[in-house]
């Protein structure tokens, strides 16, 4: 074999076999697996700890409000642990995703692979990096778990510091109660006040802002369901129209029973 046809060997592109995609589909779908597992410790964290702030704090009335504090803070922090392993689990998914969508589902449809979406796929590998904001994925976590975590929450420090040891006079004494050792009711309030108006932000924005890519989204309807239809079919969605070839009639007529007079 000549110097040239070595050269021109060398720089043929290898084949890629099915086996080799099976495989490297197997280990991108368990780094995934592995960080979406670990998504659902931090979240069983927080309700834990949801459950043992409550139970302590209307334990006894003589019980501080300090508790609840502490609780919202130590949700706030698994929250943004968690953001920060949902922007890991968002790369591999992602990976997952090209795969499936550039490879496995053209070769179901019997089409020719996706060029585009494993050119993605093999930029995400040689360079990867991050795709997901902190920002975005925030909005999502609060979306999918945090949200209603932090309104009970916030909401049972609410009636803690309102209904202990007796109501209120007046606004003014429902203030003055929510201060925390040398720091007075007021600072705490706007603090809570402000951690409220920025979680109910993020969770209105993560309905507007663009899915990540392995994010699941409902199938869009053909048409509105209405109300009273969702108690009875809560899941029920459109079957898929089949084309209809050109010159078919739009309804058939239905064939005699055999027993028609």
């Amino acid at each position: 074999m000549s110097v040239k046809e070595r050269r021109q060997n060398d720089l043929e592109q290898p084949m890629v076999s099915q086996q080799a995609m099976a495989q490297l589909f197997r280990g991108e779908l368990s780094r995934s697996d592995t960080w979406r597992t670990r998504l659902d410790t931090t979240t069983n964290w927080a309700l834990t700890t949801t459950a043992a702030v409550i139970s302590f704090g209307f334990a006894t009335p003589q019980s501080s409000h300090v508790t609840f504090l502490v609780g919202i803070w130590m949700v706030v922090s698994f929250l943004l642990i968690e953001a920060r392993r949902y922007r890991y689990y968002d790369l591999w998914n992602r990976r997952v995703r090209l795969l499936e969508d550039g490879w496995w589902a053209p070769m179901l449809r019997r089409e020719p692979v996706d060029p585009d979406a494993l050119r993605e796929l093999a930029v995400e590998m040689s360079r990867p990096q991050i795709q997901l904001s902190l920002v975005s994925a925030i909005a999502t976590r609060l979306n999918r778990a945090y949200g209603p975590i932090l309104i009970v929450l916030l909401v049972t420090w609410f009636f803690k510091v309102y209904s202990h040891p007796r109501p209120p006079r007046d606004f003014g004494d429902f203030v003055d109660r929510a201060h925390v050792a040398w720091i007075p009711g007021p600072v705490v309030m706007a603090s809570l006040l402000f951690l409220t108006v920025a979680a109910a932000y993020l969770f209105t924005a993560s309905f507007f802002i663009r899915a990540p890519l392995g994010e699941l989204r409902t199938r869009p309807r053909g048409r509105r369901a209405a109300l009273w239809e969702a108690f009875y079919r809560p899941y029920a969605i459109q079957r898929r129209k089949r084309p209809r070839p050109p010159g078919a009639r739009a309804n058939p007529p239905r064939p005699p029973a055999p027993f028609d007079h």
